[in-house]
């Protein structure tokens, strides 16, 4: 499965700009970069509570991240020669946002898990409160969100709309194919958050490094988009499990 996912994500996310660069340029770079991002660091989290398998999502954010490090800044200085961002400063910017955000909990679980068994079974019972963590981080987000598409420079506001209205729509398909190919391998969460959550940071940055101003907008809205969606299947859980 994690084959699958790592292929759609390179393949289709280049596949779409190549389809609508004739369209219009900054379209194509905002509809690839939804695609092309890495999966969420996050999305464990909302896996876990809908319960998924943790430990094959975790694996997957590491590959995803890791291969998207590697590939990004090889095919953006296709599209972008002009683009001034070095190999190594891509790399460390996107590892960045991985390693704080994974591999520092592990490590600090595995050491407390040794050395502090005590301490780890009381943080390892408070599990839920990440949920509400997440559900504060996400609620910033989306008003910043909100902020930088109100506040944006450009005046062609039918591109604004059809970037917004494009993002949306990338959403829909991803979670629904993710939700077919995790259904395929028996576990159809993991694999619609594996294919529909995606590290929105990253491709932010990824867009305003090295494309143009405008393409960050499909990003930016991926955002709202995909965290309607987590909050409705999360609400949709809830509903299961008091009936």
């Amino acid at each position: 499965m994690h084959g699958i996912l790592l292929s759609f994500q390179i393949i289709a996310g280049i596949a779409l700009y190549l389809i609508f660069r004739p369209v219009n340029e900054e379209l194509a770079q905002g509809l690839m970069i939804c695609v092309f991002a890495p999966v969420a660091t996050a999305s464990p989290v909302v896996g876990g509570l809908l319960g998924a398998n943790v430990t094959m999502m975790t694996t997957y954010v590491l590959i995803s991240n890791s291969v998207v490090a590697l590939l990004a800044p090889l095919f953006f200085s296709l599209i972008m020669p002009e683009s001034d961002i070095t190999f190594i400063t891509s790399f460390l910017q996107i590892s960045k946002s991985t390693l704080l955000i994974l591999i520092l909990p592990i490590v600090v679980s595995l050491f407390m898990k040794r050395y502090t068994p005590k301490g780890f079974e009381v943080v390892r019972k408070l599990q839920p409160v990440s949920f509400y963590l997440w559900a504060v981080c996400m609620m910033v987000l989306i008003g910043s969100t909100i902020h930088t598409i109100i506040i944006q420079g450009s005046s062609n506001y039918i591109m604004e709309v059809i970037m917004i209205t494009g993002a949306l729509i990338i959403c829909i398909i991803q979670f629904t194919l993710g939700r077919k190919l995790g259904t395929r391998y028996g576990d159809m969460v993991a694999g619609r958050q594996m294919m529909g959550q995606k590290n929105t940071g990253v491709a932010i940055w990824l867009a305003m490094a090295y494309l143009t101003p405008m393409s960050t907008l499909a990003p930016t809205a991926y955002i709202i988009w995909q965290n309607l969606m987590n909050s409705y299947e999360i609400w949709k859980d809830s509903r299961k499990k008091q009936q």
